[in-house]
């Protein structure tokens, strides 16, 4: 993307992130002259087609592979700003397809066309620094610079000895996002939007409706899970919640805090939301049955949803609860078993799901696949997952895993070449350290796992799950956490800490044969790292630009990169090619600029 356009837009947004923040009460009115503007549009397209989503096609039929030339992209663009100009734009149906949740049923994701997709991404551009803005600290889900372990952070802090907040509330809105009442959503977003032409373009969309089985069928409720705004607006339907609960139990002086102690009236009481899922932490036990029908008739009244009474239990921390695929429970501390400390250990329905996604990978009726294919992808699913779970106290689930999951791998290859035990274990179990994909693992020299040869000297072997680090606790940060849309001459608030990985879910869910994937910090799958010595192999080390010659020691190479010719190309060694750093970093800038 152009960086004047990317600099016109983050000034922008950081202008009503600003307002929203010091004038809480402020209504803001002119928001829909930003929608039409040839900056707002490229920025948000450049977002859309760079998405992975993007690759898959709405009712039009149409993904991001149709708009590769620039010509199409800038049809797009100015069809867009004119019907939003004219006021003629009308969103399309989404196109209904059902996706297998943990639990075997299936979840449904509406799939809009990719020029919707670019609306909703011009109108999640513009409300988000408001609301951002606006969100209370106990609020997690779908927010930026936030992730799932901030929530699970904030859970282990008040489980803590000094805290001790012992009894859990666990809440379960049932169908949250199919159930979102549109006429109260359209009343929180008046609370703090004025513009009548932002909110009747929001209401269009809500209204869309969906194509399933090609029938159409208008949607009275909910938001479409898989609209890039979705879970924006969501969130904005939920703070109703957060403001109760917030303003209740959190935002109380310690005056106000000694006279309701005086009154009776509950007050150690901590709440954590992240999407749908939500928490309540407290001290007073006894209270907790009134506690949990206040929220049940708050959510049925003011919400218009109902607080599932099955799955809404009360626990005791001891007995330990589900959140966002973790076990927490408090427990006897090893070194000395009279203090008690929290635990955090992958949920056994996570642990299942990962179990039934490895049994996929290797069933015997994908064995007409190379095997090197299929340990690439349960790779993927154990990175993602184990990168997860790491943060808590999954040692001895990564050790179980690990066993379980080479059994099961070691099974799949006998199936390649029949015979027995003992012929198949010295045919493919090699060391961690002679397996080019786990050369970031090679320190560990004397673990065996299986592995192929895929081609020439390059192996492809199972990473051992065990070898994966754990025990560094994510730290609680609260109200520490960088702002979302920072202020651009403050250049402290630019060192954020990481925060975009996949959750437990997603892990197991993207991890398929034959797609790209993207665990290692967000941008490179295996398929890369394997190729990668391969090319240097193949460029004799040295810059296919400059002619550098590599001065590598021991092996290593440390002054030589593999660039993507194609950056939407993928992995494969065609598409990479060996360059030095300098080189390395002009041909980025040089993209970076387009």
């Amino acid at each position: 993307m152009d960086t004047n356009i990317d600099g016109k837009v983050q000034r922008i947004q950081t202008m009503l992130y600003v307002k929203a923040s010091q004038e809480p009460e402020t209504r803001f009115r002119r928001l829909y002259k930003y929608l039409i503007r040839q900056e707002w549009v490229v920025a948000a397209m450049a977002k859309v087609l760079s998405n992975r989503g993007s690759r898959t096609a709405g009712i039009d039929r149409k993904t991001r592979s149709d708009y590769q030339n620039e010509e199409d992209r800038i049809a797009l663009a100015n069809e867009i700003i004119s019907e939003l100009e004219a006021g003629t734009y009308k969103p399309n149906p989404v196109r209904r397809t059902y996706i297998p949740k943990a639990i075997g049923k299936k979840r449904p994701l509406g799939i809009p066309t990719i020029k919707d997709r670019v609306v909703q991404m011009m109108v999640k551009m513009i409300l988000e620094p408001i609301y951002e803005a606006t969100f209370l600290s106990c609020s997690y889900g779908f927010r930026p610079n936030r992730c799932t372990w901030d929530a699970l952070a904030e859970t282990y802090h008040y489980l803590q000895p000094f805290s001790q907040y012992y009894t859990v509330i666990e809440g379960d809105i049932t169908n949250c996002f199919g159930t979102i009442n549109h006429s109260v959503l359209m009343q929180q977003l008046k609370r703090r939007i004025l513009d009548q032409r932002l909110l009747a373009l929001i209401w269009s969309m809500l209204k869309a409706g969906f194509i399933e089985d090609l029938q159409y069928f208008e949607t009275q409720e909910g938001t479409p899970q898989g609209g890039i705004v979705s879970p924006l607006l969501a969130n904005v339907y939920m703070h109703r919640l957060d403001e109760y609960m917030y303003k209740r139990f959190h935002d109380i002086t310690p005056e106000k805090r000694y006279q309701r102690r005086k009154k009776g009236e509950l007050i150690s009481v901590r709440y954590i939301r992240y999407a749908d899922d939500f928490i309540v932490l407290m001290r007073d036990a006894e209270r907790a049955a009134e506690l949990k029908k206040e929220l049940a008739d708050f959510i049925s009244q003011e919400l218009k949803m109902t607080l599932s009474e099955e799955k809404t239990r009360i626990t005791n921390a001891e007995e330990g609860f589900d959140f966002l695929g973790v076990r927490t429970f408090i427990g006897p501390k090893r070194s000395n078993p009279l203090k008690v400390l929290p635990y955090q250990i992958p949920a056994e329905k996570s642990v299942k799901s990962y179990q039934q996604k490895v049994n996929e990978l290797t069933r015997p009726d994908l064995d007409y696949l190379p095997p090197g294919e299929r340990i690439r992808t349960i790779n993927w699913l154990i990175v993602g997952w184990a990168n997860y779970h790491r943060w808590g106290n999954a040692k001895a689930t990564f050790s179980e895993l690990n066993y379980w999951t080479i059994k099961k791998v070691h099974t799949m290859l006998r199936r390649y070449t029949p015979a027995g035990k003992k012929t198949t274990y010295q045919m493919y179990f090699r060391p961690v350290s002679e397996c080019t994909n786990l050369r970031k693992w090679k320190k560990y020299t004397q673990w065996l796992t299986p592995s192929v040869e895929v081609s020439g000297n390059i192996r492809m072997g199972i990473l051992p799950m065990s070898i994966i680090s754990t025990g560094t606790y994510w730290k609680i940060r609260r109200d520490k956490i960088p702002p979302a849309f920072k202020l651009l001459d403050d250049k402290s608030l630019w060192n954020e800490r990481e925060t975009e990985f996949y959750t437990d879910t997603e892990a197991i869910e993207n991890a398929e044969i034959g797609q790209a994937s993207r665990w290692y910090k967000g941008k490179y799958s295996l398929m890369y790292f394997t190729n990668r010595e391969s090319v240097f192999r193949r460029d004799h080390y040295t810059c296919t630009v400059c002619g550098y010659k590599s001065q590598r020691q021991k092996g290593d190479v440390n002054d030589l990169e593999v660039h993507h010719i194609d950056p939407e190309g993928g992995y494969e060694e065609d598409n990479l090619q060996t360059v030095c750093l300098s080189c390395h970093r002009r041909l980025t800038e040089k993209e970076r600029k387009g």
